[in-house]
């Protein structure tokens, strides 16, 4: 079969196990890069090469910052420190302004915690927000959700992100700079239209016995819930940014070199979460979230190792390159591809990180082959993957459960977001095209 088709028939694989049998994401990408192998007439042996070398280096540049991110995470959340970024967000910008404040309280605590487990943990707050305020609980959940998602998909150390970069050999002080950015305005993208546009068609909500906002004599003070956050993302943009105004053998150099290393990096976040957070969470809980987070951490690592594994294939038989010359000659703008793959990977199986890891695992090649940086493939399909949102995926029930909306609500408020969110994505992936 000409390497063209066997390109198809192994999305097609992914696709159809996904749909249909709703195989895990792990074996779904295994299978895909099995088939494209056999169909592309590789070597039965050179197929199993691919795979598991592929496999393997994903593991060896991801797994251990994928840890030690969940692991940061789950400090940031047990401490309180998430809710308390999200409280000063608030405060700094005030009550009238509390959908923005909220838009960027999701942007910030995003970063550390995932989605589903923040829109929990503030949850309470944007209910108070609503009441105090009298805005519709519409505006101010989905200016949090905007928030929330933008940063999900985009922003180190959440573990798309970080997976994307490895796969990719991007820089994660790059990532992460232009990951904040195409969040920012994916955000203010999600922000307008809850504030300014959805009003019109979906009817005012208002709270009248909200859960009462957390007081707790416990929470860490705001300094060290953002000490913990940013330790390990000053420190990578600090190796990034000697890299390029220091001489190869300046001191500096090598000293930001190592502590900015994403490993090194991230382990430092996660000690200096302990001395900050420790006594908000306790002596045993700390112990405790250090052994959870690994079982969390380990399923995202083997989705991303077995995407690629599957790039790997891709580049090996071939496909990657034909692919690439067919897009060439058709006069179709290569960044809508990533695009239109991540969203319909996300409309498929629901999770936006296997939607990011995926898209940019089989646009790489393409990308090569064109000459493309591929920062636009990391932009792109974080873009695709914000595009869809609706019942498969856990964050639309987390949603719609604690906000006290039905389904048709959810569809109506958060689904209806997410297209206006995407298309902010892809503007900033469009304006980055400029740059990178």
């Amino acid at each position: 079969m000409p390497v063209e088709l066997s390109f198809l028939a192994g999305l097609a694989v992914l696709f159809l196990v996904s749909i249909k049998y709703r195989v895990n994401a792990f074996i779904g990408l295994l299978l895909s890069a099995l088939s494209i192998a056999c169909l592309s007439q590789m070597p039965l042996a050179d197929a199993i090469t691919s795979i598991t070398v592929g496999f393997g280096k994903t593991v060896a540049s991801i797994g251990i910052v994928i840890i030690l991110g969940v692991m940061l995470g789950k400090y940031l959340e047990e401490s309180g420190g998430a809710k308390k970024m999200a409280d000063l967000a608030i405060r700094t910008v005030g009550n009238r302004r509390s959908p923005l404040a909220m838009a960027l309280c999701g942007y910030l605590v995003a970063i550390p915690v995932f989605s589903d487990v923040a829109f929990v943990i503030l949850s309470p707050l944007a209910k108070a927000m609503s009441s105090r305020t009298k805005i519709s609980l519409p505006v101010i959940t989905v200016s949090l959700s905007a928030g929330l998602l933008a940063t999900h998909v985009f922003v180190p150390p959440t573990p798309g992100p970080l997976a994307v970069a490895g796969l990719l050999d991007l820089d994660i002080g790059l990532v992460t700079l232009w990951g904040m950015f195409a969040a920012l305005m994916m955000t203010m993208f999600g922000w307008f239209w809850a504030q300014f546009i959805m009003p019109r068609f979906v009817p005012s909500i208002v709270p009248q016995d909200p859960e009462a906002e957390v007081q707790d004599a416990k929470l860490p003070t705001g300094w060290a819930a953002f000490t913990a956050l940013l330790t390990p993302m000053v420190l990578i943009l600090a190796a990034t940014t000697s890299a390029m105004l220091l001489k190869e053998d300046h001191p500096l150099r090598t000293v930001f070199a190592f502590i900015g290393n994403a490993n090194i990096a991230m382990g430092i976040g996660v000690l200096v979460s302990i001395v900050v957070l420790g006594r908000s969470i306790g002596k045993q809980r700390v112990l405790k979230i250090m052994d959870d987070a690994l079982p969390e951490a380990g399923a995202i690592i083997f989705i991303t190792a077995a995407g690629g594994a599957l790039g790997q294939v891709l580049k090996d038989s071939g496909a990657g390159d034909a692919v690439a010359e067919l897009i060439a000659g058709s006069g179709i703008p290569f960044i809508l591809v990533p695009f239109v793959v991540a969203a319909l990977l996300k409309a498929i199986q629901g999770s936006g990180t296997v939607a990011v890891i995926t898209a940019a695992t089989l646009c790489l090649p393409l990308a090569e082959r064109l000459n493309m940086s591929p920062m636009l493939i990391f932009l792109a399909s974080g873009s695709g993957a914000r595009m869809i949102c609706h019942v498969n995926d856990s964050y639309f029930w987390v949603y719609t459960k604690m906000s006290g909306f039905d389904t048709a609500m959810g569809l109506r408020t958060l689904s209806a977001s997410n297209w206006f969110m995407a298309m902010g994505g892809l503007f900033a992936t469009w304006i980055a095209s400029f740059f990178v």
